[in-house]
């Protein structure tokens, strides 16, 4: 019997996320996983977050869209209901099954910020800024919010551009986003960087104005 008990609670310690919801009556999210993850190893994410002040997030849902149309990711935050907070995500990873070492991004990256060389040219290897390309984390208005977006940093000039070796090193950084996806099924690992200082946080999942699921503190 006290088998069998230990064996619930871990079920229960599992899966307590777990949770479906419909969006619009055309997309299912379905809630499997949220914890604290690491700031500087994570072996599916591309930044290393560096402030002591900060904790990185990961939330994960499986998403299916019901009339394979393509699926916003922009539209996910995570409102602090306390300390009226509205954060965006901070990076993602999309995947069909299982996904290693960055394997199977579903959605491209863009930067919010256009980053130029001396030569007022892109800098290679870097996301692209396109303009025409939409973000809709700023179509939905949280009365009593603020908005937070936390840039990532990608390094210094002298990384992207051999011209500028020896020219001032600055640190290329921006707020990004990300193109729609396409597949009508899949994995959404969604992480954001939120204030890891203040322990009295009330964190929920949104998508669009859609409550995903209460969290709590997380900690």
């Amino acid at each position: 019997m006290k088998k069998q008990l230990l064996l619930v609670l871990f079920l229960v310690c599992q899966w307590g996320f777990s949770q479906k919801v419909i969006v619009n009556d055309s997309l299912s999210i379905e809630l499997k996983k949220v914890k604290e993850v690491s700031k500087r190893y994570n072996m599916r994410v591309f930044s290393i977050v560096k402030s002591k002040k900060a904790l990185r997030i990961l939330t994960r849902c499986y998403m299916k869209a019901l009339y394979k149309q393509p699926v916003d990711i922009n539209a996910f935050c995570l409102l602090d209901t306390k300390l009226k907070l509205r954060y965006r995500i901070a990076e993602y990873v999309g995947y069909k099954k299982v996904a290693i070492m960055n394997a199977g991004y579903t959605s491209k990256m863009y930067l919010k910020k256009d980053i130029r060389n001396n030569k007022g040219k892109p800098y290679r290897g870097m996301p692209k800024y396109d303009a025409a390309i939409k973000d809709s984390f700023n179509s939905y208005i949280y009365e009593g919010y603020r908005n937070v977006s936390v840039p990532m940093h990608f390094g210094s000039n002298r990384r992207y551009a051999t011209g500028e070796l020896f020219s001032k090193k600055k640190e290329l950084k921006s707020v990004i986003y990300y193109d729609t996806t396409n597949m009508k099924r899949f994995t959404a690992e969604i992480y954001f960087v939120i204030d890891g200082v203040n322990e009295k946080r009330d964190l929920e999942l949104y998508y669009g104005y859609q409550l995903i699921s209460k969290l709590g503190s997380i900690k």
